[in-house]
């Protein structure tokens, strides 16, 4: 159905958590198979936010020849991916509905530039078996694996923060890559306080956007949950929440980002939705 891509144009900008939290939400409420992923070749913290989910048999699946991005790069060069060659290394987090393709560990950033296209295969062949694929990027225009990342996607989900200087960047598009033009794309505020007077659609008034932003709130129990590795059993935890609790307004902004993201890649949400009558497909 559809390749969506978490960007942004600098960092420390909530990416990886944005990406992290609608993944899970999605994992939990749509009948669907989604893969999350981090193609990047230095640090694997999308991985780490779910360490207390990632199923023990896929852990035991590890090899001193790498899992993950390193496995498949490997079978791509072979000319050996096929329909179900993704799953089979991928981390498994909600059983047919969520998995999780970890980074490179082996491979330093040279090594995985140059592997970019290979890569981006990769991802090609995922597509014939997942209906979502989410992928957090590398900020910037630096990256050559990022911009045909970029290239290849469906939608484009670009994060932002309410920092004066990183909105110039974006909406004068002076920090756009070449790849970003004429793409579709989504505006999404992480860390986002509903309490600054630069409020997103105030934001989107003064440069002209007409669409509506999405949000992802701030909120401390989740920024804990990303840390303990947990985010998956927070978003489970939280999807029932009474209107009153303190969380509800993240899980609220999570859901509604989740479900439009969905629909944009062509998603029936009503019907794929876990609580839609049994035995639609």
């Amino acid at each position: 159905m559809g390749q969506i891509a978490f960007w942004s144009v600098g960092h420390g900008t909530g990416v990886t958590s944005s990406a992290a939290a609608i993944a899970s939400l999605i994992g939990c409420e749509y009948r669907i198979r989604t893969l999350v992923s981090q193609p990047q070749g230095e640090e694997n913290t999308l991985e780490r936010g779910f360490a207390r989910s990632i199923n023990t048999y896929s852990r035991d699946l590890t090899t001193d020849a790498g899992t993950g991005l390193d496995a498949l790069v490997r079978l791509a060069r072979s000319g050996k991916l096929e329909r179900e060659t993704v799953k089979n290394n991928a981390l498994l987090i909600e059983r047919d509905r969520l998995d999780l393709l970890s980074g490179s560990e082996r491979m330093n950033r040279l090594q995985f530039e140059n592997a970019g296209e290979l890569i981006g295969n990769i991802y090609a062949h995922a597509r014939s078996y997942y209906d979502c694929i989410l992928l957090d990027i590398r900020s910037g225009i630096d990256s050559p694996a990022s911009r045909q990342a970029l290239a290849d996607a469906d939608l484009v989900v670009v994060c932002l923060n309410q920092n004066a200087g990183m909105l110039e960047r974006y909406f004068d598009r002076s920090a756009w890559p070449e790849e970003l033009h004429g793409k579709k794309q989504l505006v999404l505020f992480s860390g986002y306080d509903a309490r600054s007077k630069y409020k997103a659609v105030n934001i989107m008034r003064k440069y002209g956007r007409r669409e509506p932003a999405l949000t992802v709130p701030y909120n401390s129990d989740f920024r804990d949950a990303v840390n303990d590795g947990d985010i998956k059993g927070f978003i489970a935890r939280s999807r029932s929440l009474d209107r009153r609790h303190d969380n509800y307004p993240f899980i609220a902004e999570v859901r509604r980002a989740a479900e439009k993201l969905l629909e944009e890649i062509g998603v029936n949400t009503r019907l794929k939705h876990v609580d839609a009558a049994k035995g639609a497909s």
